[in-house]
């Protein structure tokens, strides 16, 4: 009788395939989308006149008191970010089956750009100075020390007041990055809150209602820091270091209507563009992902940074 190894030769399967794909990626539902036409411009900005409280009473016969508002001017600049790869045709022609290589190379290109996008909104969202409320948890109330001296519900319910004087808008959103939320929904003072009155396991959207948020967003974004083709000998990074974030963002935006973050990006129909040419000197086929976008903090009065989480 032959040996298996004699009437079957090993072939890539066809049906079944690895790959690494990313985390939850929270840029694109943190900071709302503004389609722009030109790469740079300027938007208006409303001073907090609005806020004031002029004499509004007027004596029989006088003239009103006179009440203005004022504007000033910011500006955007949108960065092209655009990666390519080239499908030789010698390449195509011995792919297995199991590969489709068109679809391979888009997919990893757009996720190389949207990771990319996913940092340069940590960037902002972790940058110093960059919200008008922020404060820095020291061991003793960091929500990984568990007890209920470092309650999160407090330290929210805090943010939460001091964006609403501070903005005038309560906040709607909150962000944690991922040692930060399992922090959050092992802590003693959140599951002693549920144990009696919810059956639900401690997820995003409990936590939610507890914080007093329309949506909780989690960073499990990922990158690796190794070079291509030695990146499996090197261990993955956080995208977001360990921090919490809450503020009011805008979902439907338009003219006069204030966010913490907006992302401006150019938009010709859709914002992720993938071009593809022959590239005839490589006998081969090019594929090219582009977007060209800015994130921005327009208004750093409703956003509340919370600092080191974890320790």
């Amino acid at each position: 009788m032959p040996l298996p190894s004699q009437v079957h030769q090993d072939s890539a399967l066809e049906n079944v395939s690895i790959a690494y794909k990313n985390g939850d990626l929270v840029a694109q539902r943190l900071a709302p989308m503004v389609n722009v036409r030109h790469e740079s411009d300027t938007y208006y900005v409303y001073s907090r006149d609005q806020l004031t409280l002029p004499e509004t009473a007027r004596a029989n016969g006088a003239e009103a008191n006179k009440s203005d508002f004022s504007l000033s001017t910011a500006a955007y600049q949108c960065v092209e970010h655009a990666l390519k790869s080239v499908i030789t045709d010698r390449s195509r022609s011995n792919a297995d089956p199991a590969l489709n290589l068109e679809v391979d190379a888009t997919e990893n290109l757009t996720n190389h750009i949207l990771v990319r996008q996913e940092v340069e909104l940590a960037r902002i969202l972790a940058a110093s100075g960059a919200w008008a409320n922020v404060t820095s948890l020291t061991s003793t109330f960091a929500w990984s020390a568990n007890t209920t001296l470092s309650n999160p519900l407090l330290f929210v319910d805090s943010a939460a007041s001091i964006v609403a004087q501070s903005s005038g808008m309560v906040p709607n959103v909150g962000f944690i990055n991922d040692p930060t939320f399992r922090a959050a929904k092992e802590h003693t003072s959140i599951v002693d809150r549920i144990k009696y009155t919810s059956a639900e396991s401690v997820g995003e959207a409990l936590l939610a209602k507890l914080f007093g948020v329309d949506e909780l967003l989690v960073g499990r974004g990922i990158f690796n820091t190794g070079a291509e083709g030695l990146a499996d000998a090197t261990t993955n990074s956080w995208i977001w270091t360990d921090m919490a974030w809450f503020g009011y963002v805008e979902k439907n935006p338009g003219l006069r209507k204030p966010s913490a973050l907006y992302n401006f990006v150019v938009k010709a129909g859709n914002p992720v563009k993938v071009l593809r040419w022959r590239e005839d000197a490589l006998e081969g086929d090019a594929i090219q992902v582009s977007k060209m976008f800015q994130i921005v903090a327009p208004m750093s009065a409703a956003g509340y940074q919370i600092w080191n989480t974890i320790q």
